[in-house]
């Protein structure tokens, strides 16, 4: 069975630097929550994994639009919401499939950093994209790619549609049940311990190639380099 490219890709706005023909170019790619395909970040729509209450509220009971920006009204503007809402309504059959990612594993996901000689855990639940970097390594998947994250500490980690004030909250650990600074710490040294290639988040949002620096010194690997020039 030939292995197949695996993008996990967040939701992390580009506004600049035109993705869509990287994204689209690997086999398999992991959407999150309230991703939209078509906006510079690939036009498969490929799997979308969703926390809890996402997928409760999307796909076991759903909600009206009204309801859905009246629970998420203190996470995103009420507009992005409501086209979300309609978006997904008009487009949800064209996921390759839509299922929630346990996001309660997180020791189980630190059993396999200890297992790899990490000297890194997750203090706090794992995200969904996390957790589905780590469902992928757990089943032996060898060809991971990770675009869309932060690994610089210096960077509000930020999701497409979010409010300021609460990106922000997140990002200082007032508020959200994830701890941000694990989860770069973890993506790093994967990715310099060659378990996923997160060369992807690395990149500048700037019309030419751009890549950014970080305390971690990671390296962009030839293929992704060679992808980006194509």
């Amino acid at each position: 069975m030939i292995s197949q490219n695996i993008l996990i890709l967040g939701n992390k706005p580009y506004y600049n630097l035109k993705l869509n023909n990287v994204i689209d170019s690997f086999d398999v790619v992991y959407r999150f929550n309230l991703a939209h395909p078509g906006e510079n970040n690939g036009t498969k729509f490929g799997e979308l994994a969703t926390c809890g209450h996402v997928y409760e509220n999307l796909v076991l009971k759903p909600l009206s639009k009204e309801r859905m920006v009246e629970t998420y009204k203190d996470d995103y503007s009420a507009a992005f919401i409501s086209d979300w809402y309609d978006f997904f309504q008009e487009n949800k059959e064209n996921f390759d499939e839509i299922f929630h990612q346990n996001e309660h594993n997180w020791n189980e996901w630190n059993k396999m950093l200890e297992r790899y000689g990490s000297p890194h855990r997750f203090s706090k639940m794992a995200t969904t994209g996390y957790s589905t970097i780590f469902r992928n390594l757990a089943a032996g998947n060898n060809k991971i790619y990770v675009a869309g994250f932060t690994l610089c500490d210096n960077e509000i980690r930020k999701t497409t549609g979010e409010e300021d004030e609460f990106a922000l909250a997140k990002n200082q650990g007032l508020v959200g049940c994830h701890s941000f600074s694990d989860e770069r710490d973890i993506l790093a040294w994967l990715h310099n311990n060659k378990k996923v290639d997160a060369s992807l988040c690395m990149l500048e949002d700037t019309e030419e190639l751009s890549l950014k620096t970080n305390v971690y010194n990671t390296e962009p690997s030839e293929f992704i380099l060679d992808l980006l020039r194509k």
